[in-house]
């Protein structure tokens, strides 16, 4: 049984920053079903949000789960792979990777439900929500054969703390796509660490002149992998810079890269050139916010209403989705953090490009919605 933790105090400006998969309401506990078989366990919806029982689903996908009550910490493991989830401390460590787990987990009657983006990263699954159904559906992917390590660097002054985790891969054929791919997943981990040391700068002149800050500052940069299927990398990127005062902020940046070529794609890259795709995303995203708001999950103002995405707008793929992204007080005050909008792809498929040989970049998009039944 996996009891309820006792929550550490407060927690960094990062995790505030951070927005949970979202899904509509609908019954509080729908069913399960994992690659077409239902599990003996419900999930559990809330305030737009899915959440599913650690245990159930971690043991149905073969994974041992343990739960140590002295430290409460959670111990999820099979060969090769290591979960630890640090419930007091609201951290997760997954293989060489550590990360904090932000609000995005439940505790009810002493078992413990994991956001759906929890099971997306760390187990390759695509989580669908079947609201019409009251089904949450499960279906393991097929990732790329590729190695993925964090390199963390990490040093202190008397004027900064400086922490940086980042993603290197390896098992690519063409070794120089891989070393280009590295370069580009660690260039925005030296941005955040020059930013850092270029306010340390600013710091030490401030003190000298009597007017700086008396709290010493913090770059912490950390990364999410959400998609690595079909010869494609999604990789989101949290860049947090403390400069003193109540609180830091939290930027978000995110790179799709191609395994084969190196190259990026941007928003428009995935979809065909007459495809009208701002206004299908705009309309979806306006139609979530005014849910949101209607649940409470974002306030009835803003400090500039949205009106439109660009065409270049900053996305990340997930397992089913296309997912845009606003930055902290673009739209919205500080405490809503950074707002998420996933377009799954089954909403996109005729827009969506196909490649030189015909085969679709996102093959997954042309599932049906209801493509599992228990």
């Amino acid at each position: 049984m996996l009891r309820r933790p006792v929550l550490a105090g407060v927690i960094i400006s990062l995790i505030l920053s951070m927005c949970p998969f979202g899904f509509a309401a609908a019954d509080s506990k729908p069913a399960i079903v994992l690659d077409g078989i239902k599990i003996e366990a419900a999930a559990y919806s809330d305030g737009g949000n899915v959440y599913l029982p650690l245990r159930a689903v971690c043991e149905s996908l073969g994974y041992e789960v343990q739960w140590a009550g002295k430290d409460n910490t959670i111990s999820v493991s099979m060969p090769r792979k290591n979960i630890m989830i640090d419930l007091n401390n609201n951290k997760l460590t997954a293989n060489d990777h550590v990360s904090y787990m932000g609000g995005d987990y439940k505790i009810l009657a002493d078992y413990t439900y994991m956001g759906a983006d929890f099971f997306s990263v760390n187990f390759g699954l695509e989580v669908r929500w079947d609201w019409q159904n009251g089904i949450v559906q499960l279906e393991r992917v097929t990732e790329n054969a590729i190695s993925i390590k964090a390199i963390k660097e990490a040093s202190e002054t008397d004027l900064i703390k400086i922490t940086l985790q980042y993603p290197q891969i390896d098992g690519l054929t063409d070794k120089t796509v891989q070393d280009s791919i590295n370069s580009i997943l660690r260039e925005s981990a030296m941005d955040a660490r020059n930013e850092g040391l270029k306010n340390a700068d600013e710091k030490e002149k401030a003190n000298a002149s009597g007017y700086g800050s008396p709290n010493k500052y913090e770059t912490y940069f950390d990364y999410s992998l959400k998609y690595n299927q079909n010869g494609l990398l999604s990789v989101v990127f949290m860049d947090y810079q403390y400069t003193g005062g109540a609180h830091g902020l939290t930027v978000q940046s995110s790179r799709t890269l191609d395994l084969k070529t190196g190259g990026e794609y941007k928003l428009k890259d995935l979809v065909k050139v007459d495809a009208d795709y701002v206004a299908l995303i705009s309309d979806t995203v306006r139609n979530m916010i005014v849910e949101r708001v209607k649940e409470g999950i974002l306030p009835d103002y803003s400090i500039a209403a949205f009106t439109t995405i660009r065409d270049d707008h900053d996305f990340y793929l997930s397992n089913n989705a296309v997912v845009v992204y606003f930055q902290q007080y673009e739209h919205w005050a500080y405490a809503a953090g950074i707002q998420e909008f996933p377009i799954e792809f089954s909403l996109l498929k005729d827009m969506l490009k196909t490649s030189a040989a015909g085969e679709n970049i996102l093959p997954e998009a042309w599932y049906p919605v209801n493509f599992i039944t228990p």
